[in-house]
C-alpha cells in the first residue's frame, strides 16, 4: 500500500477524510473512541480565533504549533466540517456540531475516509525506501508512507497508550518525558461528602493558576479549571484553591444571627466538609481562631494532589517537534515517516485546543503526501 496511517483517533481519521486512498490501522473496533468522548460527548472540535489568539493555550514548542495552526486555522476547520453536511454551533467561542453529538463529527469523517483494518502495530522497520509493519498478530504490511497518529500516552482504553511514542523511539525519534494533561486530580484531603458540587474557583500550583469551574468528585476534583492545571501538577505536587472570596469579617458585621454556612458563597454541603462543626454556628458567635479557619478554608484550601493518568484526554510531552518538519509534518530523519496529533510534543488546554492542533497537523501531512 502507498500510504498507512498508524491509529484511527481524530488526527488519523481527518487526514484519512482528506487522503482516502491512505488506510487507517486501528486497534480498537471502532475508530474515533476517545473523539466520542470529547466535550462531554458533544465534541467541541475546535475553538473559534486567529492562530495568534490561540496560541497562548498551547503548551511545548509554540513555534512549531504556530506555523501547523496558521496552515489550516479554526476557520479552515470548520468550513471542512460544513463540506462533509457538519453544521457548527458556536457556544462561547467553543465549536460543536450543531446537534451536540460527537457522532456527528467522527461518522463524517469516516464516510469521508477509505479502508479500515483492524489490528496493532508491535513493531515497524525501515526499508529505506519503505516500511514493513509487524502487527501482534504476526501480519506483516508493507507501506510506503506512514503516519504516526495514534495518540498520547494517556486514556488507554481508548487506544491512547503511547504506542505511538514507542514506534517512533524504535525508529531513533527522541521521546520527552511524558506525563499526564488535561486530567482530574486526585486530593489527599477528601472533600467526599461535597461529591457532585460543581462551582466556580481558582486553583494555584507552584507560579500556576487556573480560574473557572471546577467539580469535587469522589476522590478529588474534576472540570475545566482543573484539567487545565493538571499539566503542572504531577506525583504529589500541592495545590491551593480559592472556593470563595467572602470575607468573614465582613459576614459577621452583616449577618451576626446566619449560620456560617448559609453566609458564605458557596454550596452548605461544602461549607460542612470544610468546616465541620463550625459551618453550623452564628457568625456573631465566631472566635478571632475559628473566623482565621474559615478564611483559610474557603480562600486558601491546601492538599496534595495527583493527576488520575488512566482518565487523562491528553499528553504532555511525546516525540520531539524538532526532529520533524511543521509545514509536512514529515519526519527530518527518515523519509516517507510522519507524525500527526498528541504523540506529538505539544498540549493544549480544554476547550477544543488540542482536537484544533489535531485536525490542522493533519492537515499538512494530507497536502504533503497528496
Amino acid at each position: 500500500m502507498r500510504t498507512l496511517i498508524i491509529g484511527g483517533g481524530a488526527a488519523g481519521l481527518y487526514l484519512a477524510a482528506l487522503c482516502p486512498s491512505a488506510v487507517i490501522l486501528e486497534r480498537n473496533d471502532e475508530c474515533g473512541r476517545k473523539l466520542l468522548l470529547t466535550g462531554g460527548g458533544r465534541c467541541n472540535f475546535t475553538h473559534e480565533g486567529s492562530p495568534e489568539e490561540l496560541l497562548s493555550h498551547y503548551y511545548g514548542n509554540r513555534q512549531f504549533a504556530k506555523k501547523v495552526l496558521y496552515s489550516h486555522t479554526p476557520d479552515d476547520i470548520v468550513a471542512f466540517f460544513r463540506s462533509l453536511g457538519v453544521a457548527p454551533r458556536n457556544e462561547d467561542g467553543r465549536i460543536f456540531p450543531s446537534d451536540e453529538d460527537a457522532h456527528t463529527v467522527r461518522d463524517a469523517l469516516l464516510r469521508k475516509a477509505g479502508k479500515v483494518i483492524k489490528g496493532t502495530a508491535a513493531s515497524i522497520r525501515y526499508l529505506d525506501p519503505g516500511f514493513a509493519i509487524t502487527l501482534e498478530e504476526g501480519t506483516i504490511l508493507h507501506a510506503d508512507i506512514v503516519v504516526i497518529a495514534a495518540g498520547g500516552a494517556h486514556y488507554p482504553h481508548t487506544g491512547s497508550d503511547g504506542s505511538g511514542c514507542r514506534l517512533l523511539a524504535s525508529l531513533g525519534h527522541a521521546i520527552t518525558e511524558i506525563y499526564p494533561a488535561l486530567a482530574p486530580l486526585n486530593l489527599e484531603r477528601k472533600l467526599t461528602p461535597a461529591m457532585g458540587i460543581s462551582l466556580k474557583a481558582e486553583i494555584r500550583t507552584g507560579k500556576h493558576i487556573s480560574s473557572g469551574d471546577i467539580l469535587i468528585t469522589h476522590n478529588g476534583i474534576s472540570g475545566p479549571a482543573v484539567l487545565n492545571i493538571s499539566r503542572w501538577v504531577n506525583d504529589s505536587h500541592e495545590v491551593s484553591i480559592r472556593f470563595s472570596d467572602d470575607d468573614i469579617k465582613e459576614l459577621r458585621k452583616a449577618f451576626p444571627k446566619k449560620e456560617v454556612r448559609n453566609a458564605l458563597d458557596i454550596p452548605q454541603r461544602l461549607s460542612d466538609v470544610l468546616l465541620g462543626d463550625i459551618s453550623a454556628k452564628k457568625l456573631g458567635s465566631l472566635s478571632r481562631k475559628e473566623e482565621l479557619l474559615i478564611q483559610e478554608a474557603i480562600g486558601s484550601f491546601t492538599s496534595k494532589a495527583s493527576p488520575v493518568s488512566s482518565a487523562a484526554m491528553s499528553t504532555r510531552g511525546g516525540a520531539d517537534t524538532s526532529q520533524f518538519n511543521p509545514m509536512t509534518m514529515e519526519s527530518k530523519l527518515i523519509s516517507g515517516l510522519y507524525a500527526i496529533g498528541d504523540v506529538l510534543d505539544i498540549d493544549a488546554d480544554t476547550g477544543g485546543y488540542s482536537l484544533t492542533f489535531a485536525f490542522a497537523s493533519a492537515y499538512q501531512a494530507a497536502m504533503a503526501i497528496r
